[in-house]
């Protein structure tokens, strides 16, 4: 049987405790793609911490694709084509902030590279910035900070 694609799910697979990819790793995954094997990097991160990864692993050369955000996107690493999306409707953020307040969670949305959230000081929000290289802006009022749809609103 010849395999075609390979999805690796990136922090409990691809990478190791350091949260890098190993040599021996890096150099059977580009052996494989030389093989003609796409890799699709499966993660809940976002779609800008996981470019470094794909750039790593040389998508631009072999293809390959990046589904982040636990599933909500879909991307063509080669290129950077948005292959598949579905975003949370912008009407949902207040119902969303309200439940967060009331269960004293800390409330964070990615774009681009940077996390908006209403408590820039979560240690978990905190530790996501530094994964991902990503700004953190805190927002007193999330819900009508956020202008765009979300892929995704964590807490």
């Amino acid at each position: 049987m010849k395999f075609k694609l390979l999805v690796l799910d990136v922090d409990g697979t691809l990478l190791n405790n350091a949260k890098e990819i190993s040599r021996r790793t890096l150099a059977s995954l580009l052996k494989v793609q030389q093989m003609g094997v796409r890799i699709v990097l499966a993660s809940g991160r976002p779609t800008y911490g996981l470019m470094p990864l794909a750039k790593a692993l040389e998508f631009g050369n072999y293809g390959g694709f990046i589904l982040s955000y636990n599933g909500c996107q879909v991307i063509n690493a080669q290129n950077g084509e948005v292959l598949f999306e579905r975003r949370i409707n912008p009407e949902m953020l207040p119902y969303l902030e309200k439940k967060a307040r009331k269960n004293n969670f800390a409330l964070f949305t990615y774009h681009e590279d940077t996390i908006f959230t209403n408590n820039q000081e979560d240690e978990h929000i905190q530790s996501e910035a530094r994964l991902n290289n990503l700004k953190v802006i805190k927002e007193e009022e999330f819900s009508t900070a956020i202008d765009f749809a979300p892929a995704n609103v964590c807490w």
